[in-house]
C-alpha cells in the first residue's frame, strides 16, 4: 500500500499556527510516501510567506510534488508579476517542491493552470492550456502499471458547474483527455472537498477536490487535508478534519475504484 497526502490552499500569510502544528504531527503519524501539493502556498506570493512555506515542508521532511496557485504569483508588484512572476516562486519553493515523482506502485504528474494575467477581469481563474496537458501526459507514456496521478491548482470539472470560482478554462476538454491516461486528478482553489467521476462515462478516473490545509479562508467547511491509500484494485480517500485545537482527525471515507489504462 502507497499513501499519499493530498493539501492545497495553504495560503501562508493567512495561516493558523495552530494547524500548522497540527498538520506537521500528522504528516509523521500518517507517514506518507509523498505529499501533493496543489498550489497557493501563499496570500500574495511575499518573500516572508514563500519561506515560511518552505521551513513547513522541510520540517517535514517528505518529497512533495506540486505546482503554483493564483495566490503565488506577486501580488504587490505589478511589474515583477507582468515580467518574471514565477521568480519569487523559482527561488524558494521551486527549490524544494518538483513537478512529478514516481515509485515502483506511483506516477505523480502536474499540469500548471496559474496564469500572470487573461483577457478576463478575473486573474485568479485557472486555464488548462493545451500545450500544458501535452506536456503532463507525456509522463505518464511510460508508467505501465502504476498508479497514474496529476495534480493541479484549478478544478477542471467541479461540483456546481456554475460556481463562477469553477470556471476553468479548458477545464471539461482537459479532464477528458486526463482521464484517458489518469486515475486521480488532485485540485484546490475551491477549499472543497469533492469526489467526481469522469466525464466520460467509458473511462474510471476520479476528480477530487481538498479543503484549506489550515487557512482562516475555510468557507464552507473546517480546514482539511485527504489521505490517499493506493492498492492494487482501487484507492481509499479519508479527509482529515480539523478541530478547534488544531488537531486533525479521521472524518468521511470514500472507497474508489481503479481501472485498467
Amino acid at each position: 500500500m502507497t499513501r499519499l497526502i493530498h493539501i492545497a490552499d495553504l495560503h501562508f500569510g493567512a495561516e493558523d499556527p495552530e494547524l500548522v502544528a497540527g498538520f506537521e504531527r500528522a504528516c509523521a503519524a500518517l507517514a506518507p510516501e509523498l505529499i501533493i501539493a496543489a498550489g497557493d502556498f501563499t496570500q500574495a506570493a511575499r518573500w516572508r510567506e514563500l519561506r515560511a512555506a518552505d521551513a513547513m515542508f522541510a520540517r517535514i521532511d517528505r518529497p512533495v510534488v506540486g505546482r503554483p496557485g493564483n495566490h503565488d504569483v506577486p501580488v504587490y508588484s505589478p511589474l515583477e508579476r507582468a515580467l518574471r512572476p514565477w521568480r519569487r516562486y523559482d527561488r524558494t519553493l521551486g527549490q524544494t517542491i518538483r513537478p512529478d515523482w514516481s515509485s515502483e506502485a506511483v506516477q505523480v504528474s502536474t499540469l500548471h493552470t496559474a496564469r500572470r494575467a487573461q483577457w478576463r477581469p478575473d486573474w485568479s481563474l485557472g486555464r488548462a492550456a493545451r500545450r500544458d496537458v501535452d506536456q503532463a501526459l507525456s509522463c505518464f507514456k511510460q508508467a505501465g502499471p502504476r498508479a497514474r496521478v496529476l495534480a493541479c491548482h484549478h478544478p477542471l470539472i467541479a461540483p456546481d458547474p456554475s460556481d463562477p470560482r469553477a470556471a476553468t478554462r479548458n477545464g471539461p476538454e482537459a479532464a477528458t483527455r486526463l482521464s484517458a491516461a489518469c486515475d486521480l486528478v488532485l485540485t484546490g482553489h475551491l477549499h472543497e472537498t469533492f469526489v467526481l467521476p469522469s466525464p466520460d462515462t467509458e473511462q474510471t478516473c476520479w476528480f477530487i477536490g481538498t479543503g484549506t490545509t489550515f487557512s482562516r479562508r475555510t468557507r464552507q467547511e473546517s480546514a482539511s487535508f485527504n489521505l490517499i491509500e493506493i492498492e492494487e484494485d482501487g484507492f481509499r480517500l479519508t479527509r482529515q478534519e480539523s478541530d478547534e485545537a488544531g488537531k486533525f482527525s479521521a472524518g468521511r471515507v470514500w472507497e474508489l475504484e481503479r481501472g485498467k489504462k
